[in-house]
């Protein structure tokens, strides 16, 4: 008995270990660093960061739709557009509000399509689930800092 429960050991822990370690983080394929921070698209934690916000949110979320010449009005997220076409650059769909206002957040447009507060059309990303609330505060506090590129 002493043998199977050393054999049982030897191979059911590290089974275990890695079964732990594998389920560490949510159940819906978001990345966590434990403070509530991450992203929907379970690449790591999002930062409010310019770079980050691209490649984590632009890149994995909102370019499927947004690229190219079908871009919806013209909003083109991929890499190479994304930072001129929203910072300090007037809403299409309402032109009181730029589509990222530096420093203020509440009246970014970026941030009513998101929260789905916005005047005019529908929530983003459109059709799909929205952005977790962590995500959207990132993005806030990255327009809060100037929206630095």
């Amino acid at each position: 008995m002493k043998r199977f429960a050393g054999i049982l050991c030897v191979i059911v822990l590290p089974v275990l270990s890695v079964l732990v370690a594998c389920g560490s983080g949510s159940d819906d394929g978001s990345a966590t660093d434990g403070g509530g921070g991450g992203t929907g698209t379970g690449s790591g934690v999002l930062l409010p960061t310019f770079e980050s916000i691209q490649a984590q949110v632009f890149d994995q979320v909102c370019v499927p739709c947004h690229i190219g010449a079908t871009a919806p009005l013209g909003l083109r997220l991929d890499d190479a557009n994304s930072f001129a076409l929203l910072v300090g650059v007037s809403s299409e769909q309402n032109s009181a509000l730029l589509r990222v206002d530096p420093g203020n957040p509440d009246d970014s447009y970026l941030i009513r399509k998101l929260e789905g507060t916005q005047s005019t059309g529908g929530q983003m990303p459109l059709g799909g689930t929205p952005l977790p609330a962590a995500d959207i505060a990132t993005i806030r506090q990255w327009i809060t800092d100037g929206a630095p590129e």
